[in-house]
This record gives structure tokens, C-alpha cells and sequence, in this order.
């Protein structure tokens, strides 16, 4: 597995940004009342199984406001009825056009009781899926979407080659060799051990030819106890990236039973009194603290950077792959009386979440002096600095391997969860909004052997500026990069430009000429909760329970 790291391309950063400054013009806004009834926005919340903290991630943080890339200005949201709703803005005209109706939804009862909202992904210009959230998953043809016509459903996938009740995170279309071929993301949530676990299911449907019916060919999943901020397959479908604050692991047939250790109440693995040790780490090194027992004798082996120990047919460590590279010619180790204490020394400095998967959690907290000190030692320190979470939790993007199943490259994030998807170009995977000092770097999938995250622009001060929003509900940005969005969950709406367009620049008292955008608040009337949001370069989409609102960013008073 190898360690990727992120390089932000200097030519998109803006070292003379000297912040945002606060803009009372008023923005346009454009109002498209839905009825009450069955014409607004189908709004599943979760049942009273689903009461653990991922369970409340997927549900609040989806977006019910799905974008259409091959068409600028169209979005979609899925109505009471089931029906797919179109909404088309004129850029020409500046008007809302009237909501219209493109595809009923056939969904069935699944009779467990747990259901996920609708979600829709686009594949093509031509084809899109749509997941009921209950029972099952439809190819449809949607013809030219820019002429607002009915779609017609070609396939559907149930159970058990689908899971039925689960969130659609992407799908792409393929022509591999003269084969179509869509590749479709499902993500649930399941509870086993006593404890809450992510599924990632991936499924391949095929069409040999163009007069052939398409076909199930095969699925597979990931699993791991966290959530999935980003998930998304890689161009050619060769692999999926996961963005995530735990491990995910494909799942064998034989481990679908049981794939991890039982677990405690606070998603702690639980290992047997014979196979307990604990662990601790600084930046550089890890040591490993394995209790002896009187009478026992203990083996240790180090081969192929697999470290081994054992006491008699009982295997306390068996380490299948460390979290990231260990130099196994520095491994060593002290066989005392009353314990053995291992040392191990990392490739790359940094902290891990775990040292691999099974594995008992770090029990010894680090001290302040581990902690990484700030890219910028001229600005003061502040609490959003050392994360967003306020705990140890460590964020990863892993690529897995669609051929062999494992996972062949990893990022260290740290401490900031990632803040964001979007799509900026359609075809392409989506970007990722990361945090990098004060600005909000997006990233693109570079795919291959020598995988990596390409930088594809900045949000200037962005990732500081989220930091103290507190409320946050959604976060997105334009395709060009231009402005940025926070979505509280009701009322508010905070937008940052890149640029006042000042003229003749600003400059310090004493220094040299800066660079400031423009911040603008919008507060909408009434206490309607935000469902989705949709950036286009020049405007905003944005759903509520009982209308629709365009923000006109360009239009001048």
C-alpha cells in the first residue's frame, strides 16, 4: 500500500488574501411555492432503529437537491407521490420555468421497517439511477433532459443483488470493449456486535450489445464503522476512494457474518484476556505493551514487515497490514518477566487511528508536544487549528482496488474531516473539498497505478472561515470555483466571493497591495428547514420544505 500525499499547486493559492469583507447589497430572489400536499419534497426521517450517530449523518446531511451536470441550470428533487420533479431555470429570461414531471418512481414495501430517502445519480446525458430507498434500484433512459420529456425505466435490480433499503453515493457508465457497463455505490447502515457498521455495497450491471436487455453481473462490499463523507469510483470504475474517519475493508463471503471483533457501546473493539495488549504513539514511533501470564510461553516473529506474536496455538498479534509503513529492520523488541514491550518506527511521521484492522484502540493518550505544529507559525493558534471534531479522530482517503480487493493507496487527512463534494466537470469523478491552513483546496481523482489527488482550485480562507459555523448544514461551491456556500439548517445562508472586484486593489498602511472577497447573508423568511442546495456559476438553487428559492449572485441592483 502506498502513502499519498497532498501538494497544493502554488499558482492556485493566494498568499496576499487578506480575508472577507461583509457586502449589505441585497440579493434577487426568486420564489416557486409548492402546495402543500404531494407536490413537495419526499422527506423520510429516520425510524426508531435507526437512532445511532451515522444513521443521523446519512440522514441529515444528503442533499435532496440532485444537479444535473450535462444541463446547466436543471435539478431534481423526488416529490411525496414519488415522482421525479424537474426544475429548470432560464438563464436567458432570468425565470423560474413551471415544475415539471419526468419519471414515477416504482417502490415496495421492504417490510423491515427501514427506509432511506430517494437518491439519483446521472450517468450520462442519456442515463441516469434512481434508488427508492426501500427496495430497489432502476436504470432509466432519460433522453435529452435539456427538453424536459418522460424517462422510461430499462432495468431494475432488487433484492438480493441489491440491498433494497440504502442511500445511492455514485454510479458511473462504462463502454469497456464494446460492453456497457454501469457501476452503481449503495451505502446502509447495519448493526452487528452491538455495535453500528457502513456498508458500502457496489454492483456491476452489464450490456453485451445494444440489442441485448441489460444484466446483473456482479456486487461485492466494503465495510467499516464510520461514516463516508466522500465516496466516489474512480474513472473506468477500477477502483472506489473513500473518504472516511474509520477503516473500510472489502467483505469476503465467509466474513459476511461476523467481519469485525464484537464491540462495547462506544464502537471499541473487544478482544478476548488472551489476546489483549495495549498500545501507544508519539509522531515518530509506536510501542506495543503485550501482559504476560505466568506459565506461558511467548514467540515473536518479525517477517515481511508481519509482526507475529503468539503464546502457544493462541495468537494475541497477527498483524495482516499496518495502517502505513513501518521500517521493519528498526523493529525491536524487550521480552521481560511480566510483559514484552515492541517498538516500532514509522516511515512517515504522523498519528494513527490504528495500527491495523481488528485491532484494539490506542489506550494512552498523547501529550500536547505530539501534536503537529501549524503550517503558518506567524498566525496565532486558534481551537478550530486543532480540528473540527475536538477529539482524536483521524481521517483517511482510501482507494480499493475493484481486481484485488485492497487497498493501494492511502492519504492522512488528520484531524478536519473533509468538508465537501461537488461535481465540476461532467464525466468526472467528484472533487473533494479539504482543508489546507486556512483555504479550502479541491481535489480530483488522477486515476491509475500511480493514483493521485490533482489540486483543482481554492477556496481562499474557506476552510477557516466554515470552522466557526457552527450550524452548518450544507456546503457546496460553483462549478468555476468563483463563490462558496454554507446552508444553515433554517434561515441562513452565508456566501463567499473570491473576489470584491475592487478597483485599483487594497493595500496595507504599511505593507504591500492585498486581495479581499466579498461575504453576503441571506435570511430567508419563515422557519423552513433546507433541504438541498444546487450551484450553478451564476446562481443558486436552494430546496425548502414548502418552496423553491433561486439566489441571483450576478444580477446587479
Amino acid at each position: 500500500m502506498k502513502t499519498v500525499e497532498l501538494r497544493p499547486d502554488r499558482s492556485l493559492l493566494k498568499p496576499n488574501f487578506d480575508g472577507y469583507k461583509l457586502s449589505l447589497e441585497p440579493i434577487p430572489i426568486l420564489r416557486t411555492d409548492l402546495a402543500e400536499g404531494s407536490v413537495q419534497p419526499n422527506r423520510i426521517r429516520p425510524s426508531e432503529e435507526q437512532y445511532s450517530h451515522l444513521h443521523a449523518q446519512m440522514f441529515g446531511l444528503q442533499n435532496l437537491l440532485v444537479r444535473d451536470p450535462w444541463a446547466t441550470g436543471s435539478c431534481y428533487f423526488v416529490n411525496r407521490e414519488l415522482i421525479v420533479s424537474w426544475i429548470q431555470y432560464n438563464e436567458i429570461t432570468g425565470r423560474l420555468l413551471p415544475l415539471g414531471k419526468v419519471f414515477k418512481i416504482d417502490a415496495e414495501e421492504n417490510g423491515s421497517g427501514e427506509s432511506y430517502n430517494c437518491s439519483l445519480v446521472f450517468l450520462s446525458e442519456k442515463f441516469a439511477l434512481v434508488a427508492d430507498g426501500r427496495s430497489g434500484l432502476q436504470i432509466v433512459d432519460t433522453g435529452d433532459r435539456r427538453k424536459g420529456g418522460e424517462w422510461h425505466k430499462v432495468f431494475a435490480l432488487t433484492c438480493p443483488e441489491w440491498p433494497g433499503s440504502c442511500v445511492l453515493e455514485d454510479g458511473r457508465f462504462e463502454i469497456v470493449n464494446g460492453e456497457r457497463q454501469i457501476h452503481a455505490i449503495g451505502a446502509y447502515v447495519v448493526q452487528e456486535n452491538g455495535a453500528f457498521q457502513t456498508v458500502l455495497h457496489w454492483v456491476k450491471i452489464v450490456q453485451k450489445s445494444s440489442n441485448d436487455p441489460w444484466e446483473f453481473h456482479s456486487s461485492k462490499a466494503l465495510k467499516g464503522r464510520g461514516y463516508a463523507y466522500y465516496c466516489a469510483l474512480e474513472p473506468k470504475s477500477n477502483a472506489l476512494v473513500v473518504a472516511s474517519d474509520k477503516p473500510f475493508k472489502f467483505v469476503t463471503s465467509a466474513e459476511e457474518e461476523s467481519v469485525d471483533p464484537p464491540m462495547n457501546e462506544d464502537n471499541e473493539a473487544v478482544m478476548p484476556e488472551t489476546s489483549s495488549f495495549s498500545w501507544t504513539q508519539t509522531m515518530e514511533n509506536i510501542t506495543i505493551t503485550v501482559p504476560k501470564v505466568e506459565g506461558l510461553d511467548y514467540k515473536i516473529t518479525n517477517e515481511h514487515l508481519k509482526l507475529s506474536v503468539s503464546s502457544g496455538a493462541t495468537s494475541i498479534i497477527n498483524s495482516e497490514g499496518w495502517f502505513a509503513g513501518v521500517d521493519g529492520e528498526l523493529t525491536s523488541w524487550i521480552n521481560e518477566s511480566e510483559e514484552i514491550q515492541i517498538t516500532l518506527f514509522k516511515t512517515i511521521p504522523g498519528l494513527w487511528p490504528f495500527l491495523y484492522p481488528g485491532c484494539p484502540e490506542e489506550k494512552c493518550e498523547r501529550m500536547d508536544q505530539d501534536m503537529a505544529p501549524a503550517s503558518n507559525l506567524t498566525s496565532q493558534l486558534e481551537e478550530c487549528d486543532f480540528g473540527t471534531t475536538g477529539d482524536d479522530t483521524e481521517y483517511t482517503i482510501e482507494r480499493f482496488d475493484n481486481t484485488s480487493n485492497e487497498t493501494t493507496h492511502r492519504i492522512f487527512l488528520g484531524g478536519n474531516a473533509p468538508l465537501f463534494r461537488v461535481m465540476l466537470r461532467p464525466g468526472f469523478p467528484d472533487a473533494i473539498a479539504l482543508r489546507n491552513d486556512v483555504d479550502a483546496c479541491l481535489w480530483i481523482q488522477h486515476p491509475g497505478t500511480d493514483w493521485f489527488l490533482r489540486h483543482e482550485g481554492t477556496l481562499h480562507a474557506f476552510g477557516y472561515v466554515q470552522a466557526s459555523k457552527q450550524q452548518r448544514k450544507f456546503m457546496s461551491c460553483s462549478p468555476d470555483v468563483n463563490y462558496a456556500v454554507i446552508c444553515e439548517a433554517q434561515r441562513h445562508v452565508f456566501i463567499y466571493k473570491g473576489n470584491y472586484n475592487t478597483a485599483g486593489g487594497l493595500r496595507n498602511r504599511n505593507g504591500p497591495q492585498v486581495s479581499i472577497g466579498q461575504q453576503k447573508l441571506v435570511s430567508l423568511e419563515g422557519n423552513s428547514e433546507i433541504l438541498g442546495i444546487c450551484c450553478e456559476n451564476d446562481y443558486t438553487i436552494l430546496l425548502l420544505e414548502g418552496e423553491v428559492l433561486v439566489l441571483q449572485l450576478r444580477i446587479e441592483e
